[in-house]
């Protein structure tokens, strides 16, 4: 039933299957877990709150972050988990062309976080919150990269889009993603809805609507039905997070270096399979707060890399490394533009992590302070396991100033 539900040609769907949804991109299949907003009147005056994209990191998946989106959905903040490439859900590699290696590769996958955001802000009707951990971190600041690359290219912050009547109904109800193409999948019935005729998609009674003043600040405003609301098009997130996220190489001559390890990493992944590599993995200086965690969690950690295989891991390291990012100084000048046209961007890094606090000093200085840096204490690489109600406190913060805000009486 699944190859039902694929779609060709570039086309965008989304699947519902209880809590775990299925998201298509040009034939690869991504893994996406929903945590629905739970407590629909925790913010004043009742203002829709800005979704939040989690993107996992390396041979991690959607579950890691369950504490958080747990916590933030309980706040009223609806949460989506993407998971990359052959982690967690998504499609792993096959003989035939989907998945093909090429569904590995950082742009393609950037890509298809930027189109799922695109999804995510025309049903919640306001652009989400991206956060990025470690290799998700990657992939968004690629996907930041990508959608800076368009307003270069004269694409606007803005488009109009006819409001989604889903945007404005209960945040408790089972809302479903509607598909870029016009086209709802049903997950228990693999029917094809039309949005027109969809129950989940009915007109509400409430006359008020979102006006954007700027990319994800909106003012409520009364209207009638069918007026527009304005959506990023280029720039489809109202705020990037960056967790223990690289940069990208400083010049040609660290861009080969990392080739150089990726290949190898992904070659001893191959030859010596999943359980050695993580063995080996988890003793990285990097990880080494990570022995401060409880029994449970930990065991909880190991298993979720147990649970990926030798070849997406390798074709992770080979197609998604760092060597295959833009320029360190591309992504910082790429930050610093979008914070100039108003779209916050946070970089964290754990107090313990002393590799990405230096990245984050770096990122504090090139920017001139445009980029808000964060060291968090007593976390070291994986903040939002270590330190999660820290973490997700921060987030609340970041969500809280993208959310709507209701006009003055």
């Amino acid at each position: 039933m699944a190859s039902e539900v694929l779609k060709k040609g570039g086309e965008v769907t989304s699947e519902v299957l209880g809590e775990t949804r299925g998201f298509d991109f040009e034939g690869m299949r991504f893994g996406v877990k929903a945590w629905h907003a739970s407590a629909p009147d925790a913010r004043e005056g009742g203002a829709l709150s800005a979704p939040i994209v989690l993107v996992h990191g390396f041979a991690q998946q959607a579950s890691t972050w369950d504490k958080v989106a747990l916590s933030l959905s309980r706040a009223g903040v609806e949460c989506f988990a993407f998971e990359l490439a052959g982690h967690g859900k998504s499609a792993r590699p096959t003989v035939g062309d989907v998945p093909g290696r090429e569904a590995f590769d950082l742009r393609f996958q950037a890509r298809a976080l930027l189109a799922f955001c695109r999804i995510v802000a025309r049903d919640a009707g306001v652009a989400p919150v991206l956060v990025g951990y470690s290799m998700g971190g990657r992939v968004a600041l690629q996907a930041a990269c990508l959608a800076a690359d368009d307003l270069r290219d004269g694409g606007d912050l803005d488009r109009t889009a006819l409001r989604s009547s889903a945007a404005f109904a209960p945040r408790g109800r089972d809302r479903r993603l509607d598909a870029v193409a016009g086209d709802l999948w049903d997950g228990d019935q693999f029917g094809r809805i039309s949005l027109r005729s969809s129950a989940a998609f009915a007109p509400c009674d409430r006359t008020d609507r979102l006006d954007v003043t700027g990319v994800g600040q909106r003012d409520t405003a009364a209207t009638s039905a069918g007026d527009a609301v304005r959506m990023p098009a280029a720039v489809p997130f109202s705020a990037l997070v960056l967790e223990s996220a690289g940069l990208g190489p400083a010049d040609d001559a660290a861009r080969e270096a990392l080739r150089e390890r990726n290949f190898a990493w992904a070659a001893r992944v191959r030859d010596e399979g999943v359980s050695a590599f993580m063995d080996w993995w988890a003793g990285l200086p990097l990880f080494e707060s990570q022995r401060n965690l409880d029994d449970d969690q930990r065991e909880r950690l190991r298993a979720g890399r147990l649970a990926n295989d030798a070849e997406s891991l390798a074709l992770s390291f080979e197609r998604a490394g760092a060597h295959a990012m833009s320029s360190q100084g591309e992504s910082i000048r790429t930050l610093c533009e979008l914070a100039a046209k108003g779209i916050p961007v946070s970089y964290l890094a754990g107090e313990l992590d002393v590799k990405y606090c230096k990245v984050a000093s770096t990122l504090q200085a090139e920017s001139q302070g445009a980029v808000s840096c964060c060291v968090v204490p007593a976390a070291g690489h994986n903040i939002h396991l270590e330190q999660s109600e820290a973490f997700g406190a921060i987030l609340e913060e970041v969500v809280e100033s993208c959310t709507p805000k209701p006009a003055a009486p």
